[in-house]
C-alpha cells in the first residue's frame, strides 16, 4: 500500500498578500475609490498601502472570517423574535 498525499490545514481559509479574500475585497474598493476622487499615483498608492496596514493591524488577534462575520452582522435585520423566526 502506498501513502497518499494529504494537505495540511484545510479548514484554514485562503490568503492573499497576508489578508483574507474578504479583506482583500475591501481594499480593492479602497484601490478603486481612492483612484476614482484622486489623479496623483503617489498619494493614491500612499493611500492603499497605509488602509493595507491598517487591515493587518486590525485583524491580528482576530479569528478566521471576522470581517466576513462582521459585514453579515452588518446587514442583517436587527428585529428577531423568541421563536428564531422573523416578523413579515
Amino acid at each position: 500500500m502506498q501513502p497518499v498525499k494529504t494537505y495540511s490545514h484545510l479548514d484554514k481559509k485562503e490568503k492573499m498578500l497576508g489578508i483574507e479574500v474578504m479583506d482583500f475585497l475591501l481594499l480593492a474598493v479602497v484601490y478603486a475609490f481612492v483612484f476614482v476622487v484622486s489623479r496623483n499615483i503617489f498619494i493614491n498608492i500612499a493611500i492603499v498601502v497605509a488602509v493595507y496596514f491598517a487591515l493587518r493591524w486590525y485583524k491580528r488577534g482576530k479569528p478566521q472570517g471576522y470581517t466576513a462575520t462582521l459585514v453579515r452582522f452588518l446587514l442583517t435585520p436587527k428585529y428577531y423574535t423568541l421563536s428564531g423566526r422573523e416578523k413579515s
